[in-house]
């Protein structure tokens, strides 16, 4: 039966599930209930086929062979169950799609709405308040512990620069024949650019290096999950520029990269330097020497932008630490910085792959839409 809710609670409830923890990962499962959820709201009476049509967009939905539309309803019905046993547990009223039907419902969860109705708010008031104050205070007063991976990067004896993976442009005449900003990926610094001229005496006149860069959404995404992690622990970071950066201004403190790999960026040359068994070379990274894992090659350059490898490494350098986050595209790069500025996250990763070790480098696989709603898979992690 359906429960008399406002279309407005209604919302709210759904909105809460697809913003939950338990869909953060699932980007068919969320994009599904909304269009069940928006379908149930206008009243249209779903079936297989018209889900199948409308929002897989198969043209063949005649085909009853097709288990498509079943196996990601029971997948979402799953992960409402899941909700409900976790998150949202207290929760007095429920969403449900029933076994057989593809209709939002919703329901109360008497259970629960028997204890709420049985506390006496009233009475209970001056006491939840006392206990709030105590908890602000004390949470307040007690210091985030520095999560083990990020400990030494964190620390105040050592100032922490983030370098943001920009682009190095050339000025003068473009494909069109008109003048503007050219971007060559064989050309990454100034250097570079004038042993191209020496090469090309006849360009001289007609191009010369840039006085500015370019930097895509990513930087703006990394730095924001940067700045507000360490906020957390009262520690700050400055923001340069990898084009605008020299070897020995790296090696001044610890160091945070964030951007692509085909820039050829100084990163690559401490990241080989450091590593034991990964080198990154032109497009590939390869895992080599390995006491265990077998000698592999994977491909940084992919040429879908909603697809790709990411590299994220910690490693000592000198006196100092970095932490590099490299991949092609923007989704890479974004996808795995939120992931290691999550506590959850990052005690997850440590606890399971890294054990005592407190340096790493580890490859993912990273799904996206549009550079955003992206996953994650970890494909390799190796510590030492």
């Amino acid at each position: 039966m359906q429960a008399k809710l406002t279309e407005k609670q209604r919302d709210k409830i759904a909105s809460k599930l697809i913003d939950s923890n338990t869909f953060k990962n699932a980007p068919t499962s969320i994009a599904l209930l909304q269009y069940l959820y928006n379908k149930t709201k206008k009243g249209t009476h779903l079936k297989e086929s018209i889900i199948d049509i409308e929002f897989f967009k198969n043209q063949n939905a005649g085909d009853r062979n097709n288990p498509r539309v079943r196996v990601n309803v029971h997948n979402l019905r799953k992960k409402i169950v899941q909700f409900y046993e976790t998150e949202g547990k207290d929760d007095v009223w429920r969403l449900n799609i029933y076994k057989g039907q593809y209709q939002v419902s919703f329901h109360k969860n008497e259970q629960a709405h028997y204890i709420l109705k049985k506390l006496k708010w009233s009475s209970l008031l001056p006491y939840m308040f006392f206990l709030a104050a105590v908890l602000i205070i004390v949470k307040i007063s007690i210091p985030q512990p520095k999560p083990s991976l990020w400990k030494t990067i964190l620390s105040k004896d050592t100032s922490t620069n983030l370098y943001i993976g920009d682009h190095f442009g050339i000025t003068g005449k473009t494909i069109t024949r008109n003048n503007g900003w050219t971007r060559d990926f064989s050309i990454n610094s100034a250097d570079e650019f004038y042993n191209f001229i020496d090469s090309n005496p006849n360009l001289k006149d007609s191009i010369k290096p840039s006085n500015y860069s370019y930097s895509t959404r990513m930087a703006a995404l990394s730095t924001q999950k940067f700045q507000s992690f360490f906020q957390n622990f009262d520690k700050k970071f400055s923001i340069r520029f990898s084009t605008q950066t020299s070897t020995s201004e790296i090696k001044e403190g610890h160091a945070l990269y964030a951007g692509p790999s085909k820039n050829n960026n100084q990163f690559l040359y401490f990241f080989n330097e450091s590593n034991p068994y990964f080198e990154i070379s032109d497009t590939q990274i390869s895992l080599f020497n390995h006491p265990i894992q077998k000698d592999t090659i994977f491909n940084l350059n992919s040429g879908d932008v909603s697809h790709e490898y990411a590299v994220v490494s910690k490693y000592k350098s000198g006196d100092t630490e970095h932490f590099v986050f490299f991949s092609q595209h923007d989704i890479g790069v974004s996808a795995t910085v939120e992931y290691f500025t999550n506590i959850d996250s990052i005690q997850k990763f440590q606890d399971t792959y890294l054990k005592n070790n407190n340096h790493f480098t580890a490859i993912f696989e990273v799904k996206g839409q549009d550079r955003t709603n992206t996953s994650l898979k970890l494909i390799e992690a190796i510590g030492f």
